[in-house]
């Protein structure tokens, strides 16, 4: 349910945004829609989406006839569609799935309309999260996750696509990231394990350690957390890459 509720209310922000950059634009295509909230959003706001999802999750929601979803991998749906043209692709979490990101952008660059909006939203891998969990980064997770970016790495790969621009970036970042970041800085998961294996220390001691611990970070992940989650996004340093790209 949490799950949901977070995927509605981005879908919301980025449909928003992709309106407002293009108000023109009424096809969307969106690329590894998972359940379908996204487009089903997209539906909702008065555009035409068109959702690509290989796993069967795509058909466990239900949605109105005006919503094309598509059970069905990237390269399966462009062999079929390759003459389409969509004014919104949206590239959510997908790209860092793909064996090929280069090609995937070649491909989906060429179903996007003059003048349309590609948006790609994928982990930061210049990010707070990253430099305090290092090897235990919470998005290294092969083999879902084949490649991991940066603002800078993606501007590498888009030296290939001049026709496409960045014309809006950002970063967003979650109150997990926050505790995630502060629990690495502070090694309190160490903290936790000495604590468990301490021999000197009685049963009723070390329960009280770990229960003040547990204590602590519940009320700092419930009640501060989302308070200061935002400074993780100053200056771009925040969980979650995302870029809007105009084409020419």
């Amino acid at each position: 349910m949490k799950n949901k509720v977070r995927t509605v209310q981005r879908a919301k922000i980025i449909l928003d945004n992709l309106i407002r950059l293009h108000p023109k634009g009424k096809k969307l295509l969106d690329i590894g829609s998972g359940f379908g909230f996204f487009i089903k959003e997209a539906s909702k706001v008065g555009l035409k989406p068109a959702g690509i999802e290989p796993s069967k999750l795509i058909n466990q929601i239900p949605m109105n006839r005006f919503i094309e979803k598509y059970n069905a991998t990237f390269d399966q749906f462009y062999m079929l569609n390759n003459k389409r043209r969509f004014d919104f692709i949206t590239l959510i979490h997908s790209i860092e799935h793909v064996a090929n990101p280069k090609e995937f952008l070649d491909k989906a660059c060429l179903l996007l309309n003059p003048g349309g909006i590609l948006y790609l939203e994928t982990p930061n891998l210049n990010s707070h999260l990253f430099w305090a969990e290092k090897e235990n980064y919470t998005f290294l997770t092969p083999p879902e996750h084949l490649y991991l970016f940066s603002k800078k790495s993606m501007r590498t790969i888009l030296k290939d696509h001049p026709s496409l621009k960045i014309i809006k970036s950002s970063t967003y970042s979650y109150p997990e990231h926050l505790m995630g970041t502060i629990k690495a800085i502070s090694k309190i998961k160490k903290q936790r394990s000495k604590i468990g294996t301490e021999s000197n220390l009685s049963n009723k001691i070390k329960s009280s350690k770990i229960r003040n611990i547990n204590l602590k970070f519940v009320f700092f992940d419930k009640i501060l957390a989302p308070l200061f989650t935002p400074l993780l996004n100053v200056n771009g340093y925040g969980s979650v890459l995302e870029l809007y790209m105009k084409k020419k």
